[in-house]
């Protein structure tokens, strides 16, 4: 199993809400020769990642997000929720990741990206604002898996160092 998981979600028929998968798309290409990389571009998060996430080292959600100002891209941890797990069609990273701890006894480090988007109407194509700013999610997410590899604190915002420097000082 690959220590490195990368999932792309969103509905590629509403627009914006497809920068996950967009996303996915081409850091499958850019990590295609790398064993240690699993990228899934997908839909909607599922119950059955769980497994996967938990035999992964990393893990990095991508995503488009709607409450942000439009072409915002932020890089948060991802803890486990704290409320039990109900599988059902609206899961989040979060609970994917307490499914992973509850169910496997494993917890990643896992951490979500995000590039809030302009339109998220009925179409199969990103809007042109989006298009511009999704090489920073990308690259964000590539910074990430280096960080990993050279075993350096992720380079989030302050807040997200913060959170995971706290949680390694209380494990």
């Amino acid at each position: 199993m690959p220590e490195i998981l990368i999932i792309g979600y969103g509905n590629a028929l509403r627009g914006d809400d497809a920068v996950g998968l967009h996303a996915a798309r081409e850091l499958e290409r850019h990590f295609h020769d790398d064993v240690q990389v699993e990228v899934i571009a997908c839909q909607q998060l599922t119950p059955e990642m769980a497994d996967d996430i938990s035999r992964s080292q990393l893990v990095i959600f991508l995503d488009a997000a709607h409450a942000d100002e439009p072409g915002a891209v932020n890089c948060k941890p991802i803890w486990p929720s704290n409320t039990p797990v109900g599988f059902t069609h609206h899961l989040d990273p979060a609970s994917l990741v307490a499914a992973a701890e509850q169910l496997y006894g494993d917890v990643p480090n896992a951490f979500a990206i995000t590039l809030a988007g302009w339109s998220f109407e009925v179409c199969n194509k990103l809007s042109r604002g989006t298009q511009l700013r999704l090489p920073e999610l990308i690259h964000q997410a590539k910074r990430l898996v280096a960080d990993h590899r050279n075993h350096l604190p992720a380079a989030v915002s302050d807040l997200g160092t913060l959170y995971a420097a706290f949680a390694r000082f209380v494990d």
